[in-house]
């Protein structure tokens, strides 16, 4: 069974995950034995740790160094989201892909992250809200290169985190 951690600062307790049994205290409120889950005692505050299994994005934002450029990345990114590749996105999931914008001088995100939205109406296209640009973006079909990489709710959240955006102005 795992063992957590809580208490404050000079006192701590260690607990079994599963059953909230206390199996050492350094906090005389606290006796080994006791049940953590009970009312009165103090719970570890932490978040959980999310399981690597579960979210395919957590080692790369994990082994980050600072000094990653965003097209290694997102090279990363995709070899890490590969199995969830697909060639027709589904309104409001989230997805990034590559995305070379053929309209001349728009400043355009190579690397979008967006929960997708609706189609555009001509069938063309359709609206994203890109959270590196923090609004609503209008892409169109044939510019997204290799299909989109969808992702769980989990791993957005981790994504957001890691910048690898790469706006480009448009020389065409």
């Amino acid at each position: 069974m795992p063992i957590r951690s809580g208490g404050r600062i000079g006192r701590k307790y260690f607990y079994r995950s599963e059953t909230g049994e206390v199996t050492s205290s350094s906090d005389p409120n606290i006796p080994v034995g006791s049940n953590v889950y009970d009312d009165g005692l103090r719970r570890d505050q932490r978040a959980p740790k999310i399981e690597e299994d579960d979210n395919r994005i957590l080692r790369i934002r994990t082994d980050l160094i600072g000094v990653e450029r965003p097209g290694e990345l997102m090279y990363n990114i995709i070899k890490a989201l590969e199995d969830t590749k697909v060639d027709q996105p589904i309104s409001g999931n989230y997805y990034t892909y590559i995305y070379r914008a053929k309209t001349p001088g728009l400043l355009y995100d190579l690397h979008p992250l967006i929960l997708m939205g609706e189609p555009n109406g001509q069938g063309t296209g359709f609206f994203g809200f890109n959270y590196h640009w923090g609004k609503i973006r209008q892409y169109t079909f044939p510019e997204v290169q290799d299909g989109y990489y969808e992702m769980s709710v989990q791993e957005f959240t981790t994504l957001r985190g890691i910048n690898y955006q790469l706006f480009i102005q448009n020389r065409r």
